[in-house]
């Protein structure tokens, strides 16, 4: 059993690199402008690798095809060349592929900023990541 679950892991692994690493430069590139467009200093919180991973291990077949078109679609239209202005005007627009695409990525930037370090411990003033010792048994004072 244990044999299985070591090979089922390496395989999702690799997958998931795979599918990171398929992506050409400027679909990175790509991935970079639109989750730092949607949350300004997501990057150093590594926020497009956590999408890509999100989408490939947790979505289904079908919404990883609607990642890709809509993907397919802003690479072609250049969103990562785009001015601010113009970039408010594209996303205003959307519709599709492109839009799924656009709720798939800033849903995962949210999820990704609000399950970080820093926003648990300077936003929501979570002092200790690591829980306390559990003790079953304490004797209640009255």
């Amino acid at each position: 059993m244990k044999r299985r679950e070591a090979l089922r892991n390496v395989l999702l692994v690799s997958a998931g690199g795979a599918l990171l690493y398929s992506c050409k430069g400027n679909e990175l590139d790509l991935m970079t402008e639109l989750t730092e467009f949607i949350l300004p200093g997501s990057q150093s919180l590594k926020t497009k690798e956590f999408v890509v991973m999100m989408t490939h291990d947790c979505l289904p077949p079908d919404a990883q095809a609607k990642f890709e078109a809509g993907m397919k679609v802003f690479t072609e239209k250049g969103f990562a060349d785009m001015s601010p202005e113009e970039r408010n005007q594209f996303v205003d627009t959307l519709d599709g592929d492109a839009k799924a695409f656009y709720e798939m990525v800033k849903d995962g930037t949210i999820e990704n900023f609000t399950t970080s370090e820093q926003y648990l411990k300077d936003v929501r003033g979570v002092t200790d990541l690591i829980p306390k010792k559990f003790q079953a048994c304490v004797p209640v004072n009255s």
